[in-house]
């Protein structure tokens, strides 16, 4: 499949113009314009690009978004990317916050604000629990995936454990209990 650079600079600047809201935002409407929309990558090559970008040093949206790129249309690809996604952000964020500095000590806006961090949460949840259902196996193995989900969450709230750890242990536990039996979202078919 040949895609466009400018196609590819299109489905970022959507996604960096509409997903306010920050990371679980930008991974849903990513997911919606490159996986259903556009059909350019498979779920599980979204799924795998997210999780190298959790081990990737900086902003992992930034590194996602380089290498979906990058998956899509090569060494250009990777920087017609990155530049579509980050510019309309950071053009946006001058523009919220000089107009923040005008308002931000009205009483309307702290109370718009203080309602802010629990929609963040919510959607953060939601984009989890929709990422995991749509990954799950079925039967035996799908016990496993939910166990092994539920086991992640539980290390990461409890001990604050860095995705550096968590991501390496998914793997050898696909490696050790799920070989050879892709997630239902690949459309591959077990070896």
């Amino acid at each position: 499949m040949s895609v466009s650079l400018v196609a590819l600079a299109r489905a970022w600047l959507v996604v960096a113009t509409t997903s306010f809201g920050g990371g679980p935002a930008s991974l849903l409407l990513a997911r919606r314009e490159l996986v259903e929309k556009r059909g350019w990558l498979t779920q599980r090559q979204f799924l795998e690009d997210y999780a190298l970008s959790k081990m990737g040093l900086g902003i992992n949206l930034i590194t996602m978004s380089g290498l979906v790129g990058g998956r899509i249309a090569g060494r250009r690809g990777t920087i017609v990317s990155i530049v579509s996604f980050v510019l309309p952000a950071a053009l946006i964020t001058i523009a919220l916050t000089a107009a923040y500095l005008q308002v931000r000590d009205s009483t309307l806006v702290r109370g718009a604000l203080a309602g802010a961090g629990p929609v963040a949460a919510g959607m953060t949840i939601g984009f989890s629990v929709n990422l995991a259902r749509q990954s799950v196996r079925r039967g035996a193995r799908g016990a496993i995936d939910i166990a092994f989900a539920v086991l992640a969450f539980v290390v990461a709230y409890a001990l604050n454990a860095s995705p550096l750890v968590l991501i390496p242990l998914g793997a050898v536990v696909g490696v050790t209990f799920l070989r050879g039996e892709p997630a239902r979202v690949s459309g591959e078919t077990a070896r």
